[in-house]
C-alpha cells in the first residue's frame, strides 16, 4: 500500500500568500467603510443642527436674522444654543460651525408684495485636515429694526 502524503511546503506557502492577499483586500474595505460611516454620522448631525437653526430662522428670531452674515464658530454652538443636545464624539455641537447669510429678498417677493428674505444656512465640520459642509436656504421676514422678533410669514409658519 502506498502512504498518503500531505501538502508540500511550497503548497502551504502559496495558500498563505493567497489568503494574505484576500485579508489585505478585506481590511482595506473595512477601513474605508468605517471612514464613510463616520463621515455619514457627522453629516447627519450637521443636518440636524441645520434643521434646528433653520426652524428658528423661519420662526423670526431676530438674533438669528443677520443683516449680512453671522458666523457661529467652532466651539460656540452649545453656548449660543444651550438647548442643543450635547454628547461626546460626533453629536457634540461644539464640533460644528454655523454660518447664516441674509441673501436679501428673492426676485418674486416684490412682485407679490411680500416682505421676505432668503437666508442661507451652512453647517460645517472638520474631519482631519478637511472641512465638510452642508447647507440649505429658507425664507423668513427681514430683521426687525426694533430688535423684536420678526413677524411670522403667513402660510409658512
Amino acid at each position: 500500500m502506498k502512504a498518503t502524503r500531505g501538502l508540500t511546503f511550497v503548497e502551504v506557502l502559496i495558500a498563505l500568500a493567497v489568503l494574505s492577499v484576500v485579508m489585505v483586500a478585506l481590511n482595506t474595505l473595512l477601513v474605508s467603510s468605517l471612514r464613510e460611516t463616520s463621515l455619514a454620522g457627522s453629516r447627519t448631525q450637521a443636518v440636524q443642527i441645520l434643521n434646528y437653526i433653520g426652524r428658528r430662522v423661519v420662526g423670526g428670531e431676530t438674533a438669528l436674522l443677520p443683516k449680512g452674515k453671522h458666523t457661529y464658530d467652532y466651539g460656540t454652538l452649545s453656548q449660543t444654543f444651550p438647548d442643543l443636545p450635547k454628547e461626546v464624539r460626533i453629536a457634540n455641537p461644539d464640533l460644528y460651525k454655523a454660518v447664516i447669510s441674509n441673501e436679501g429678498p428673492p426676485s418674486w417677493a416684490q412682485d407679490m408684495g411680500v416682505a421676505v428674505n432668503t437666508y442661507r444656512i451652512q453647517v460645517c465640520w472638520r474631519r482631519g485636515e478637511e472641512e465638510h459642509c452642508t447647507e440649505a436656504r429658507t425664507f423668513a421676514s427681514p430683521p426687525s429694526p426694533s430688535g423684536q422678533d420678526a413677524p411670522l410669514l403667513p402660510g409658512i409658519n
